[in-house]
């Protein structure tokens, strides 16, 4: 089938699957935390801090970027002429309040030494505009990045595959890594960096969101047939100097971690393996304590530029010499004290969906599809658990 540019296609029997996977997903929460006090994330379970920063939206020149679309991407003058850039969160120069929530990708709570993905959820506060219908909270946009730029699964009925073997057993997940090669050698390469802060890391959203809707848009229609966007863009956060003229800041990985990728970490680190390794949550705290502390991330969109730039299957990274990222705010994190039980306990109560946001910029593809599915039965979870009513976060709060 040929696919067309900007377009986001649905799986055969993918609503078969939202059913299993959302019973699935509540047995593993029973699994985990059914005889336990509290609930903790199916996956990002561990959470390393939840940090203060503003995201600032430049006064961007909308024609020039368009100008570089056109000489950089395969994008016809006709395509890149009806994209409509200055929508809803990027509509207008502004500095926003955010909270970060620092995390691992695991299912479990592990060592920092060890081979995982490590996340940075982005609740950026006081956005106005008509929102998502699967909102939670009404003046927030939530943007959900990793320091990988794909997500090793490539469809719904794999990810129901996977997880299910999660929930069996390990062996079973063994299993099915190995039955899917190709998905295995992604998580490998996925989780293969150990950075040396998560202050200087680049993050990517690896899934794409809409950037505009058509105006005949039906959202009982996603999911069933082929739906078009005006544009499709990914998210990406650039670790850069906060001094002039911001140069970006190139990965270095954490001191001591061995080279073979099925090295002894622990033993080339001289810890302990029977003691917790919390190096980042250590790193944060440390690093941002100091009193003039300042970290910074250029913040930018990449459009997918043909159909080959697969929006469903998102094993398959867009290239940034076919689309590059385009720079429209910076987020800047200061000096702040993080160490706080109260504020630890209100970022394990945070909840973070890409699905929670303006309508503008709806999140597309089979895994965010799914992910609007499986997100809430996992937070709703933690909350009956934790006995709490959220509350939408304003900026505001202290500890």
């Amino acid at each position: 089938m040929n696919k067309k540019l900007f377009t986001e296609y649905p799986e055969q029997d993918e609503r078969k699957y939202y059913d299993l996977l959302t019973e699935q997903v509540t047995i593993r929460m029973d699994n985990l935390y059914k005889d336990k006090e509290r609930a903790l994330r199916d996956t990002h379970t561990k959470s390393h801090a939840a940090v203060k920063g503003i995201l600032e939206i430049f006064d961007f020149d909308e024609e020039a970027i368009k100008r570089e679309l056109s000489d950089r991407t395969a994008l016809t003058p006709s395509q890149v002429k009806e994209i409509s850039i200055k929508q809803g969160l990027l509509s207008s120069p502004k500095q926003y309040p955010v909270w970060l929530r620092f995390a691992n990708g695991a299912f479990q709570i592990k060592n920092d030494y060890e081979a995982d993905t490590r996340s940075m959820a982005v609740k950026v506060m006081g956005v106005e505009g008509e929102r998502l219908e699967q909102s939670y909270e009404s003046k927030t946009q939530d943007i959900i990045v990793h320091n990988s730029v794909f997500f090793f699964v490539k469809t719904i009925r794999d990810y129901y595959g996977f997880f299910s073997a999660v929930v069996e057993s390990k062996e079973a997940t063994k299993k099915w890594l190995f039955q899917h090669p190709r998905q295995f050698l992604a998580l490998l390469k996925g989780t293969g960096e150990v950075p040396k802060s998560l202050l200087t890391q680049r993050y990517w959203s690896s899934s794409a969101s809409a950037l505009g809707l058509k105006p005949d848009f039906d959202p009982d229609q996603t999911s069933v047939v082929p739906v078009e966007y005006p544009a499709v863009i990914k998210y990406a956060f650039t670790p850069v100097s906060p001094q002039p003229p911001h140069d970006r800041i190139a990965f270095q990985s954490r001191p001591g971690i061995p080279k073979l990728p099925f090295g002894d970490r622990a033993k080339a680190l001289g810890l302990d393996p029977n003691q917790p390794d919390n190096y980042y949550r250590d790193d944060i705290i440390q690093s941002l304590g100091k009193p003039d502390a300042e970290y910074c991330w250029e913040f930018g969109i990449q459009f997918q530029a043909s159909p080959n730039m697969s929006i469903d299957d998102t094993t398959i990274p867009w290239k940034e010499r076919e689309s590059p990222f385009f720079t429209v705010g910076r987020l800047t994190v200061k000096h702040q004290i993080i160490d706080f039980e109260k504020q630890y306990d209100f970022c394990e109560n945070l909840r973070f969906s890409p699905w929670n946001g303006l309508a503008v910029h709806r999140p597309v593809g089979c895994i965010n599809r799914l992910r609007g599915v499986v997100y809430p039965v996992v937070a709703n979870y933690r909350q009956q658990k934790r006995g709490i009513a959220y509350q939408e976060p304003t900026g505001s709060e202290t500890f």
